[in-house]
């Protein structure tokens, strides 16, 4: 499982959650494909991302939603995509936001995102942590 952080995100998060679950692969769109892909169209992240297999995770609850329904219409898949909420995090909120994508990494490595869309939920150090 392979997350893709937009670019409303903190480049320095994907380092947060590697060192909470070192192996995590989370790569920011800013050094993504050397950086090619920031201030780009939603349609062409979310094709380069499937194409990379990562999983788009975003604060965008505004247009992604349309943009996967337009998708799901023409039959076009997604390699999924991870919404993040500003009612349940804060942009700076860099530490819960690792603890709950290194939760995830560490629950769903198996699972396939193929066209999945969900919500980060908040997990603690102990959510982590317990076996």
């Amino acid at each position: 499982m392979k997350l893709l952080l937009d670019e409303h995100i903190w480049p320095g998060l994907a380092a947060l959650v590697q060192q909470l679950l070192p192996t995590a692969d989370v790569e920011s769109i800013h050094m993504f494909s050397g950086g090619r892909f920031l201030n780009c169209d939603d349609a062409a992240i979310l094709r380069e991302a499937r194409r990379a297999g990562r999983i788009l995770v975003t604060f965008d609850v505004n247009t992604i939603p349309a943009l996967l329904h337009e998708m799901a219409a023409a039959e076009e898949l997604h390699s999924g995509v991870i919404f993040v909420s500003a009612k349940s995090f804060a942009q700076n909120d860099h530490q819960g936001l690792a603890l709950a994508l290194a939760g995830l990494l560490r629950d769903e490595t198996a699972a396939d995102w193929t066209n999945r869309v969900m919500f980060l939920r908040k997990r603690t150090a102990e959510d982590l942590y317990r076996a």
